[in-house]
């Protein structure tokens, strides 16, 4: 069982991950962590430990904990996983949509457009993140959105890792026309389009890159818990 003060370093931790502010290669010093959540020293090992068994941290001996860095192989599998899984989501949303949910689906459409017009790039993300996530709780199963959300943090270290600014070919209006081919009814459709959506946004990648891995921890997490106590 996990405590509040877990719960609150995994979160945040996660957070800052899937919003691209820790990237991959990132240190995670543990007496750090410590200090920047005023916890002890076993909370902030559990929450390392369930990001670790999600595939987001990465544990080298004698160095410590690190935001993972996917390799080539392990991104190539996280795409496939979705493609597989969210082919399936798909199915579940046309036959249970209801207008309140397309209703969902557009706002979140709208709001991503108006990120990259406003060239906020990690905002837009994390919006197109929050679509595909929209989409597994508008299915109804629980297990294929705790699915997904691991898949989709997973691929946002995957994206802070290897994007390549010169393409970004996956940022084109196919969240606005899956929305259309849902309401339709035009499941088969849907699933194409998802299919190629996830393929471009693989291929646009550039698998040469290489983690950085210089992020220092308090700058990127002390500011946002600070915040939250005050609250």
């Amino acid at each position: 069982m996990t405590s509040q003060d877990d719960r609150a370093i995994y979160e945040g931790l996660l957070t800052a991950i899937v919003d691209q502010r820790l990237p991959p290669g990132t240190r995670l010093n543990e007496l750090e962590l410590t200090r920047i959540y005023a916890c002890g020293r076993r909370q902030t090992e559990t929450a390392l430990m369930r990001l670790h068994f999600e595939g987001l941290v990465e544990f080298a001996p004698r160095r410590g904990a690190f935001v993972s860095s996917p390799d080539e192989a392990q991104a190539r599998a996280i795409f496939a996983a979705r493609k597989v899984i969210e082919a399936g989501i798909i199915e579940a949303v046309a036959a249970r949509a209801s207008g309140a949910d397309f209703r969902r689906l557009d706002q979140n459409v709208a709001d991503e457009a108006v990120m990259r017009q406003a060239g906020r790039v990690r905002e837009a993300i994390k919006l197109s993140g929050t679509f595909h996530l929209l989409l597994a709780e508008i299915c109804g199963n629980p297990i294929l959105l705790a699915q997904l959300r691991q898949l989709v943090a997973r691929t946002s270290l995957v994206v802070s890792l290897y994007e390549n600014q010169a393409v970004m070919s996956c940022w084109h209006d196919d969240h606005r026309v899956l929305v259309k081919h849902l309401r339709e009814h035009k499941i088969a459709a849907a699933a194409r389009l998802m299919h190629k959506h996830i393929d471009e946004l693989e291929e646009s990648l550039d698998f040469k890159r290489k983690a950085d891995g210089r992020t220092k921890l308090r700058a990127i997490l002390g500011e946002t818990v600070a915040a939250g106590r005050a609250a």
